[in-house]
């Protein structure tokens, strides 16, 4: 298992030769360490979680310490002083081959590609800008067309409704008009009170379904005249 293990950690060694600076700062902090990868690591418990405390049947054990026979101490202190000799070396050649990289950066070169990458940027940009004003001006001219349509609705309704209006009192006024002959007014007063007098109406009466007056009990009061004294008035009472 251990030669496996060994083996398996070599050809990661080999794989990452070529890595970019990214990865070097996680080989030191993955116990796995595998390009283009997720680092995962899986806590389980068994009988308890994790954060409660030591039973009290448990508190004053003391656990046994395993007995490692010296040939495979030696055999393990020896792979693992290699692994952490390769791992050392490793992580020293991916840092210089960044710091190589980062001193042969060119500003002039960065600068370039910075400003042509900012003017196809802008290009773009200006060509979105054109077809959205398009749109705009189509989609405001709609606007417009349809704000003019409604105004000129509600003109005509408005005019519709003042020649209805006007319509409405010129008939009003021609109605009061036509009933202002029956008006009494200060030149014929005198004539509409003779005509009062003269043709006395009884409003005691009913009309039934056929058509048929039917007088009241009481007949109407004559007019008294004002030539007559008041105890004649009572005697005829």
């Amino acid at each position: 298992m251990t030669i496996s293990f060994y083996s398996f950690r070599t050809i990661q060694t080999m794989r990452i030769i070529n890595i970019n600076a990214l990865t070097m700062g996680t080989t030191g902090l993955c116990e796995t360490f595998i390009p283009n990868s997720v680092y995962t690591q899986c806590i389980r418990w068994k009988r308890k979680p994790i954060w409660l405390p030591t039973a009290k049947s448990k508190v004053f054990r003391v656990p046994k310490k395993p007995v490692i026979p010296m040939e495979d101490y030696v055999e393990l202190k020896r792979l693992y002083n290699n692994y952490r000799t390769y791992m050392t070396s490793f992580n020293a050649y991916i840092r210089q081959i960044a710091k190589e990289n980062k001193t042969q950066v060119n500003e002039t070169v960065v600068n370039e590609l910075t400003e042509e990458d900012f003017k196809a940027c802008n290009a773009i940009n200006d060509e979105w800008n054109a077809k959205i004003a398009k749109i705009r001006e189509i989609r405001l001219a709609e606007m417009r067309e349809k704000r003019k349509n409604i105004i000129l609705q509600s003109i005509l309704k408005q005019e519709q409704k003042q020649e209805k209006r006007k319509i409405r009192i010129n008939e009003l006024v021609k109605k009061v008009k036509e009933e202002s002959i029956t008006f009494i007014t200060a030149e014929n007063v005198d004539a509409a009170i003779e005509e009062c007098l003269t043709n006395i109406v009884n409003h005691n009466r009913a009309l039934d379904v056929e058509g048929n007056w039917h007088e009241g009990k009481y007949p109407p009061i004559p007019l008294v005249e004002e030539t007559q004294e008041p105890a004649a008035i009572e005697q005829q009472n």
